[in-house]
């Protein structure tokens, strides 16, 4: 049916790179690699954790460490130019996934060859580390709604995680991967081009976890933490920004123009919400 390749981002978090492995170990497709690209200090460590993981499976580990202070759409590009795969996913280090996630994400792609992406609903999960322990705290479905991938609603935000797509090789060289030059929110700039190009089809089932630390504060020496909303914020205007100038010059204009006044709607939507839940 087509192997798979699957980046997974790590830095300096062991506890929950194992639960991402184990998670791919657990997947019913078979045809995976793995293209482990490790930013962190202890290479040892992690070298080790692989090698176990190794003993387990038959499929090919590719290790990748990475000294260079590169953000984290950069590590996505470097790992899947060193993959072999027909097609690509990723799985950062702190996520993980349904048993048949790969399965029915690749069956699908395989079975409509007009479609070039496949997502699945996301299940968040709420967690705490205590003790070098991972303590479940909550769960719910994040997109339950999502049936399919409309352009205005992109525009709008985010629709579904990095963790619940699967998609062609081809189609990613195509639209020439994630972007260099912006550290936060490539993801849903890499869907938006994706989404302009290429066809996506959603498959109506919760199979990724995206697992949220509640109690992590943001700081450099915290690793387990996730990232910081200030920042998200900044790179939503420079995002919309530049889709608005694009749309003025090469288009799609509408879509362009949609992207930068979602902007604005999404403002003032937050500040309605805030005084209505301050009385």
């Amino acid at each position: 049916m087509g192997k798979v390749s699957i980046v997974v981002r790590t830095k300096d978090r062991p506890l929950l790179l194992k639960r991402a492995i184990k998670s791919i170990l657990s997947q019913t497709y078979a045809d995976w690699e793995i293209v482990l690209v490790n930013s962190g200090e202890d290479k040892e460590l992690i070298e080790s954790i692989m090698h176990d993981f190794k003993s387990k499976s038959s499929n090919d580990i590719i290790l990748l460490h990475i000294n260079s202070n590169l953000h984290i759409d950069e590590l996505i590009n470097l790992g899947v130019s060193k993959s072999t795969g027909y097609y690509v996913t990723l799985l950062d280090d702190d996520d993980t996934w349904d048993p048949s996630f790969l399965d029915e994400c690749i069956s699908l792609l395989n079975e409509n060859k007009g479609v070039d992406g496949a997502v699945t609903q996301t299940t968040i999960i709420e967690e705490t580390l205590e003790a070098n322990k991972i303590r479940f705290l909550k769960r719910y479905v994040f997109n339950n709604r999502l049936r399919r991938i409309r352009g205005w609603e992109i525009a709008r935000c985010n629709l579904f995680t990095t963790n619940s797509f699967v998609y062609k090789r081809e189609a990613y060289d195509r639209i020439e991967g994630y972007r260099k030059d912006i550290p936060l929110l490539g993801d849903w700039e890499f869907n938006m081009r994706f989404f302009l190009k290429h066809k996506i089809v959603v498959i109506p089932k919760p199979l990724a976890n995206y697992h949220k630390r509640i109690d992590a504060k943001i700081s450099s020496g915290n690793f387990y933490a996730n990232t910081s909303l200030t920042r998200h914020l900044r790179y939503d205007r420079i995002v919309r920004r530049e889709y608005l100038k694009q749309g003025l010059t090469k288009g799609p204009f509408l879509f362009c123009l949609l992207v930068y006044l979602f902007g604005y709607i999404n403002a003032i939507i937050k500040l309605t919400k805030s005084f209505i839940y301050r009385k």
